[in-house]
């Protein structure tokens, strides 16, 4: 038995073009799809933003995740919920001490994982020059980076600087 389109007439309604058709608002509908998609896009973005913060700052105040969030936008790409670092395009990523300190923690019997950046302003601020002390200092043995992993390294350096940098500017500003 087969299935053929013989016989079928009239499988397109009269009047058919292939052509873009206006809605009244006068958008295409590629238009609106490619809106749509984008709010959705953004809408995601920002439930994975929530999860990873709520991840690594479960308790800090808000003003350390908007500092967070903001050296992010700075420095490019994102840092997902389990510490991976990921470019804008999505085709580098690398391992974040941050992330690594969650794998350590985990390993060690540490399963409150959530509170990396503790609950002040000054927690978050030890917490960051941790970070930036062990990708200063890489354990002995390791082995030898490659100029991309240096790269990525400098990348992930410049967001904990930058974020370092606002974190100071909030405990500035605390303090008087």
């Amino acid at each position: 038995m087969s299935i053929g389109m013989s016989g079928v007439t009239g499988y397109f309604p009269t009047g058919y073009t292939n052509k873009p058709q206006k809605t009244e608002t006068g958008k295409t509908f590629a238009d609106i799809v490619n809106q749509k998609a984008a709010e959705a896009d953004k809408e995601v973005k920002g439930k994975e933003t929530s999860r990873v913060l709520d991840s690594i700052a479960e308790h800090a105040p808000e003003e350390v995740r908007q500092a967070f969030l903001e050296a992010e936008k700075e420095t490019g790409g994102i840092i997902t919920v389990f510490g991976l670092w990921i470019s804008n395009d999505g085709k580098q990523s690398y391992m974040t001490q941050m992330g690594i300190e969650r794998f350590v923690r985990g390993y060690h019997g540490d399963y409150n994982q959530s509170d990396l950046l503790g609950t002040s302003v000054g927690s978050a601020i030890s917490a960051v020059r941790k970070w930036i002390y062990d990708l200063d200092h890489p354990l002995p043995g390791s082995p030898a980076k490659s100029m991309e992993e240096r790269k990525l390294i400098a990348i992930e350096r410049a967001f904990y600087e930058s974020f370092l940098d606002k974190l100071r500017k909030l405990s500035d500003r605390g303090m008087k």
